[in-house]
């Protein structure tokens, strides 16, 4: 691909990744990323906790070497927002008027923060955290308050829960789900977590949809309803959104690249719409053979391991790309981990004790192992992979059996 001038537009983890992979792979690659933060491009994992605890600088979440984007020369970095494509001419629009023409594209610009669509949803001081920027001024306003309520039982808003807690404020978490962390966990794994943010004293209002917020004498009032009609109010110092993000598609819609919960891609991460037209990170919904479907992740390995797959698709090096699902999270001082889907499971099976903070759960479908959640055993990633990757039929008793490791019936 000698001499080909590539645009990266969205300068977060994936799209960093990808102008250090494309960089490495071809000696005359011409790379430009467009981001909207002046920041270099950096993880945003520990932006919930270790960041927001105070326990990590957010200097350290940059994406290293810290010497590279300061000192490629192949690589320009722009901050600004990219408007409008053309596809004709291969060229964007910033929002300042410049123009940046390119040969290939590779849209890696994620998704924005959701905001409450309610009456008060849209009263300054409210947080939501998605950039560095967000996590410090939440850190600062958790300074100074005693309490929090958090919308949304998700990922972020459970960190979030865990990390205000343990620097001391009330914490109160309102969701419209009927569990917490619903899209990550099974019932029973999320049931083990609920009742850990309990047990720390953490408030918990399942199946409660905020109708309206307020702010009264420095403090926000939240009203809420639960399915049975009754009403919930809630009072706090400080209040977070953490209901998801919108993917950032706005110009790559109006400019007629396929759009559908993301920029639909196919196993090579490329748009079915031009052939010079990438996605990468939460933003692609890329096929997966493995699964049969489209998928769209919000992980930081597919940002990190998405990122050389687009890469070598660009440098001719084409190889499709094929990732089983994993995610964690640290709360309470545990680790929990995800590997595969949760959804569809016909069968589980527990190895280990939850009431001890040490258990995996294996979830089967059709008497094959189709994802799994481990409490404090990062040990049976691998296997528990493996096992997903095989598609074995493996009997229920074995995987029960305490005496196997996951790792011997990998095998």
């Amino acid at each position: 691909m000698s001499g080909k001038r590539v645009l990266i537009v969205g300068a977060g983890h994936a799209g960093g990744r990808v102008a250090q992979h494309l960089i490495a792979l071809d000696e005359h690659c011409q790379v430009i990323l467009v981001g909207e933060e002046a920041y270099a491009p950096y993880e945003r994992p520990a932006l919930s906790k270790d960041v927001l605890l105070g326990k990590q600088s957010s200097d350290e979440l940059t994406l290293g070497p810290v010497g590279f984007w300061s000192e490629t020369t192949r690589l320009q970095r722009v901050v600004g927002r990219v408007v409008e494509l053309d596809r004709i001419a291969r060229s964007v629009t910033l929002s300042d008027g410049s123009q940046i023409a390119f040969d290939e594209l590779v849209i890696a610009t994620g998704g924005a923060a959701r905001t409450l669509d309610i009456r008060g949803g849209d009263l300054p001081g409210l947080h939501v955290l998605r950039t560095i920027p967000d996590c410090h001024q939440l850190a600062e306003a958790l300074q100074g308050a005693e309490s929090i309520a958090i919308i949304g039982a998700g990922v972020i808003g459970m960190e979030v829960a865990a990390s205000a807690t343990q620097l001391g404020l009330k914490v109160t978490v309102l969701d419209v789900g009927d569990r917490v962390m619903r899209r990550c966990l099974p019932p029973d794994a999320s049931a083990w977590l609920r009742q850990l943010h309990l047990d720390a004293g953490v408030s918990l209002e399942s199946s409660v949809r905020p109708q309206a917020i307020a702010e009264v004498n420095g403090q926000y009032a939240i009203q809420a309803k639960r399915e049975d009609g009754s009403k919930v109010q809630v009072w706090a110092d400080q209040m977070l959104v953490a209901v998801g993000i919108e993917c950032e598609v706005h110009f790559a819609q109006a400019a007629g690249i396929q759009c559908d919960n993301g920029i639909v891609v196919d196993e090579f991460c490329r748009s079915p719409s031009e052939p010079w037209c990438y996605a990468v990170g939460d933003v692609a919904n890329t096929f997966s053979p493995f699964y049969g479907r489209h998928m769209r992740q919000e992980t930081w390995r597919n940002a990190e391991n998405q990122a050389r797959a687009v890469a070598l698709q660009i440098t001719g090096k084409s190889e499709p790309y094929h990732e089983i699902p994993w995610m964690w999270s640290d709360q309470f001082g545990h680790n929990i981990q995800v590997v595969g889907t949760i959804e569809g499971f016909d069968q589980q099976v527990l190895r280990g004790n939850p009431a001890e903070h040490q258990a995996t759960w294996l979830l089967l479908k059709e008497g094959r192992v189709v994802g799994g959640v481990m409490i404090n055993q990062a040990k049976d990633r691998k296997p528990l992979e493996a096992l997903i990757n095989s598609r074995a039929l493996i009997d229920r008793e074995l995987l029960a059996d305490s005496n196997l490791t996951l790792k011997k019936l990998a095998a």
